[in-house]
């Protein structure tokens, strides 16, 4: 049987309190990271059975479930045309909040929980998640939820890559300067503007750029151009006519 390395275990509440699991998932879950070790399960579907006290098939269905919902990568070990192994890994990627399941958690003389840098990992990033999926209904007059668990997951991959909240910005600015009101327009979503395309679109350059524009223009102060602008342009006028 494949050693554990723990002595108890803790289900963070995003996990437990979630309608998106059922509570055999959830516990799979938890016995899956349990015997990762850092590395990755490799626990038979009759190890499951056995352990839960249900079928071999039930066990499959389950594990199958949880790889259809992202929440655990399935991967084979080969030995030609036959399968020597499955792989099972939880999704810590794309769901940030799995770096808690089996944390240990301090306690103080006092009883209460000490502070943990890593108990903050998941709120800090539904925060941020939040923050950004409000800026995209604001600018593109969506209603996407940030709660979604698509929608997390394409922001956490991002993420995880380093980019930043004012990346995230930059992005939903230019695209929706470029598809609002024509018919790209239905692509002003997570899946799309947070997907693999997303460090492209951070680097196109916004159209209608204001850097890209007279100083006097849209400033209400200033209702027409400045003398010296003038002369440029009557400049540019007699060298258009040689």
């Amino acid at each position: 049987m494949q050693e554990r390395a723990f002595k108890g275990i803790w289900i963070p509440a995003e996990i437990w309190l979630s309608k998106d699991l059922t509570i055999m998932e959830k516990i799979f879950l938890v016995e899956i990271d349990s015997l990762d070790n850092g590395y990755s399960c490799y626990a038979s579907n009759k190890y499951f059975a056995e352990f839960f006290g249900i079928t071999n098939g039930r066990a499959s269905q389950i594990i199958s479930k949880l790889s259809e919902k992202g929440y655990v990568n399935i991967d084979y070990e080969m030995d030609g045309k036959l399968i020597k192994k499955r792989i099972l890994k939880v999704n810590k990627m794309a769901y940030p909040v799995f770096n808690l399941l089996n944390t240990p958690i301090k306690y103080s003389k006092g009883g209460y929980l000490e502070n943990y840098k890593d108990n903050n990992i998941y709120s800090n990033n539904l925060n941020l998640i939040k923050d950004i999926v409000e800026y995209l209904n604001n600018k593109a007059g969506t209603k996407y939820h940030y709660k979604t668990k698509d929608t997390q997951k394409h922001i956490n991959a991002r993420l995880s890559e380093g980019f930043t909240l004012e990346d995230f910005k930059k992005v939903i600015d230019t695209k929706c300067d470029e598809w609002l009101g024509t018919d790209m327009e239905k692509f002003l979503r997570p899946m799309t503007l947070f997907g693999t395309k997303f460090e492209s679109y951070l680097n196109q350059k916004r159209k209608g750029n204001i850097e890209d524009v007279p100083d006097w223009y849209g400033n209400t102060k200033q209702t027409e151009p400045t003398p010296e602008l003038l002369e440029k342009i009557e400049k540019m006028k007699e060298s258009m006519r040689l």
